[in-house]
């Protein structure tokens, strides 16, 4: 059974919220929004309009339909608000599913201008209104990873990725569970799963695609093609995470035996070959190695706190006190960046 939306907890709220300092909060006769449905539960009840609406508000009042945009506005930001009941279900009793469709619409528009969070507030609008629907579920998910990746590589919103990260892979799994055969969602998965260094997942979520992908509607050759060659270049990738695995279990031996002979080759890019290694030289009590090792890590990925911190834990076991507090230090700096943009 899918989770409720709004349920949630919203760990999104800390970056969404701000958007609401635009809205102010304004009671009007229910019968200004329509003469054909019941809207007698909003009696009472304020609705948001905007600073620039005043002027139209005072004129002419405002239609059902500004009144929508501006509840999707306040849904997006806060899915817990005050009001967020009242307001679900004045959007059920005006509008159809197709809202859904409409609100993705213009998240589309915002995140093309590079409005990210008035994307993203469109979108959680409508897993609100339609949480267990096949599209609304899939914008969300997808919205989540272009936002995420339009912030890789910033060491100011480390926290955020994770947390984007985190939401597309949840709706994406929930997606392909709701409707197993729906091959977008297995497509995108794949990628999300790639994206986390997850490389068994992701050849199993593209193989899951190449099963439910229409093979004779010609517009999916080439998602198709492109699909069967990840899923042949993942081979590799899999063995590599198959190694960290067995390090993981404790099998440090063996493990390294399936991740040195990597090292030299093209997937030395790869930071998390580097931090197994390390992690298994750590454990092993290779200290001076597994410093490189965490070294190389930050060389390919500089924010990698949890790279800081188990290299701050290495420099102090090697009595290089000095090392080890510059480390514990940009740990802290990058995280504390990480709370100050949650707060903004």
């Amino acid at each position: 059974m899918l989770p409720v939306f709004r349920s949630r907890k919203d760990r999104l709220k800390p970056y969404m919220e701000k958007q609401l300092s635009d809205m102010l909060f304004v009671e009007m006769p229910v019968d200004e929004f329509t003469d054909e449905a019941d809207l007698s539960f909003m009696k009472g009840v304020p609705v948001p309009v905007r600073k620039d609406d005043l002027a139209v508000l005072a004129d002419s009042g405002l239609s059902a339909v500004k009144i929508a945009d501006n509840i999707a506005i306040v849904l997006g930001s806060d899915t817990q608000f005050r009001y967020a009941d009242q307001y679900v279900r004045f959007l059920h009793r005006l509008f159809d599913k197709k809202l859904v469709k409409v609100f993705s619409g213009k998240a589309g528009e915002a995140m093309k201008v590079g409005n990210y969070r008035l994307g993203m507030a469109y979108l959680r609008a409508g897993m609100c209104f339609d949480g267990d629907g096949r599209d609304a579920m899939f914008a969300y998910a997808g919205g989540c990873r272009y936002w995420y990746l339009a912030l890789e590589g910033s060491e100011d919103d480390t926290e955020l990725i994770k947390i984007l990260k985190s939401e597309a892979a949840e709706y994406f799994e929930h997606l392909t569970d709701a409707f197993p055969d729906y091959a977008p969602g297995w497509y995108y998965l794949g990628y999300v799963y790639l994206n986390g260094g997850q490389y068994l997942k992701a050849q199993l979520a593209w193989k899951k695609y190449l099963t439910c992908a229409d093979r004779d509607d010609t517009e999916q050759t080439a998602p198709i093609e492109e699909i069967e060659q990840r899923v042949r270049e993942l081979d590799d990738p899999v063995k590599i995470e198959r190694g960290a695995e067995l390090l993981k279990a404790g099998r440090l031996e063996e493990g390294l035996a399936v991740l040195e002979p990597y090292v030299g080759t093209e997937y030395s890019k790869w930071w998390p070959l580097h931090f197994y290694l390390a992690s298994a030289y750590n454990e092993l009590g290779h200290k001076k190695e597994a410093a490189e090792g965490y070294l190389n890590v930050l060389r390919l990925s500089p924010s990698n706190v949890d790279a800081m911190d188990a290299l701050a834990a290495v420099y102090e076991a090697l009595g290089e006190s000095e090392k080890a507090r510059k480390y514990t230090e940009k740990a802290k700096i990058v995280r504390a960046g990480a709370a100050d943009e949650a707060q903004q």
